[in-house]
């Protein structure tokens, strides 16, 4: 009988299944749900105690924060965000990435491999794969008979220093016109036929090893052609890893898997969904691959914490002007500046007249859709006017504002080619007037009042719990 999609529930029936044995105890409860101490021990592992972390945490400073972050999952399951079609779908587009291993068809690959090694086999045509270098000499297309001539001599002029003693490879980084392969000494990589143009190509394949042709032209110039190697195309066997390796750059783990798992999907005659099939795989190996059963239960976890978070906190925050502006006021100490800072805009006219006008218009709508109102007054037909900003910045921050607000002499501005004026819009503060003038700082430290003030509320409302027996035998 054809079962339902995956739930939320059975992520977590699947992402726990079998975690749990003698070598594995339970390390805590959060909100009932059991905690390994390997589960534990690979968060902390990777979380915590990072060589050079900032903030390198010992396992009894680590609990609480591991602690709070499954509250916050709990939160977040308890709303019902892991229902979300949204969720689902992010979260299985990640999970069924790094099932992908597990479901590599090599059959399929090696199909593939075969193919490309057949055709370029039948393209070949019985010729040889060849390694040349050359010297190039480029001749414009609407070149005249005697600047035609004379690249022709000097082409003529190379080959006889190469046929008399000079080093191909020297001279090819002296006078050679094609850059990447000059800087090689000329060489050029392997080739068959078809990958060159005619010209070149009939040339080099009528060289053997080590043989120089004359100057030929092509309709980039003239090319001086060294023949290094030449030999018939290697086995399939031998070329089957470079080619399987160019599959691999090119995503065929992921159509191999992907055509297996529609095999399955047709071998089961509508019994069976794609989402179904990958739901057995990750049952069958996160139970042998404790990396694999976190790293997709850690995705899981952050998918949702990210999302409660923004819900419950980050949004929140930045929505709450009104809250922002007493945080401010509450804390206005902790925001003060070391130095004057100039909160405006800079602006540049083609005409010192404009400045006024300028001026006036950044004053009224510099708080609003200032952008629409300089097209409409400066720069309806053609730009007479440009205005960046707006700032809030000390000086040494900006030399343009440094210029024109800080009035430093020592600042020099080049002005935008066709511009005669350059200003400012805006006024020097001592210190920050409202928390708009130091928003970022204010709105992060409100977040993570928030948070703080989330949090405890989380912990009043689950249960969860750490055996500290346990705990003492984390590595």
């Amino acid at each position: 009988m054809k079962r339902n999609l995956i739930t939320a529930t059975l992520f977590a029936l699947a992402l726990t299944a079998g975690a749990q044995s003698a070598t594995d105890p339970i390390l805590m409860h959060i909100n009932g749900k059991p905690i390994t101490r390997a589960e534990f021990e690979y968060s902390f592992h990777k979380n915590g105690s990072i060589e050079g972390a900032v903030e390198k945490k010992t396992v009894q400073e680590y609990v609480p924060m591991f602690v709070n972050y499954k509250l916050k999952v709990a939160a977040a399951e308890a709303a019902g965000l892991d229902t979300l079609s949204s969720f689902k779908k992010e979260f299985l587009t990640y999970r069924d990435m790094q099932l992908t291993p597990y479901m590599v068809d090599t059959v399929y690959t090696d199909s593939v491999a075969r193919v490309i090694y057949d055709n370029t086999v039948k393209q070949m045509d019985g010729k040889d794969v060849i390694e040349t270098a050359h010297i190039l000499l480029l001749l414009k297309q609407n070149a005249s008979e005697s600047e035609r001539k004379q690249v022709q001599m000097r082409a003529d002029s190379i080959y006889q220093a190469i046929v008399k003693g000079a080093d191909f490879g020297e001279m090819a980084k002296k006078f050679s016109n094609d850059p990447g392969s000059a800087a090689k000494g000329g060489v050029l990589p392997a080739a068959g036929p078809g990958q060159f143009i005619p010209e070149f190509e009939d040339a080099a394949y009528a060289l053997k090893d080590g043989e120089i042709s004359k100057p030929v032209l092509s309709p980039f110039g003239y090319h001086i052609i060294k023949m290094i190697k030449r030999k018939p195309i290697d086995s399939f066997e031998k070329l089957k890893p470079e080619i399987i390796a160019m599959l691999k750059r090119q995503n065929i783990d992921e159509i191999s898997a992907e055509n297996r798992i529609k095999k399955m999907v047709d071998a089961s005659n509508g019994q069976l969904t794609r989402e179904e099939i990958l739901d057995s795989v990750m049952n069958a190996n996160i139970q042998q691959n404790a990396e694999l059963r976190y790293l997709i239960q850690e995705y899981h976890d952050g998918l949702l914490l990210y999302e409660v978070s923004k819900r419950q906190v980050w949004d929140v925050a930045e929505a709450d002007t009104k809250g922002l502006e007493e945080w401010f006021k509450a804390h206005k100490a902790d925001y003060a500046w070391k130095a004057p800072r100039f909160k405006g805009f800079v602006y540049h006219c083609k005409d010192a007249k404009q400045s006024k006008a300028v001026n006036k218009m950044l004053k009224k709508f510099g708080d609003g859709d200032w952008r629409k109102e300089l097209k409409q007054q400066f720069n309806k037909d053609s730009v007479t006017v440009t205005v960046s900003g707006p700032y809030i910045c000390a000086q040494g921050e900006n030399p343009s504002v440094d210029a024109y607000a800080f009035k430093d002499k020592t600042r020099k501005v080049k002005l935008p080619k066709g511009f005669t004026f350059g200003g400012v819009s805006g006024k020097i503060l001592k210190q920050p007037k409202t928390y708009l003038d130091v928003k970022a700082q204010v709105t992060n430290d409100y977040k993570e009042q928030m948070e703080k003030e989330w949090v405890e509320g989380l912990r009043k409302k689950f249960t969860f719990s750490v055996d500290e027996d346990v705990l003492k035998t984390v590595k």
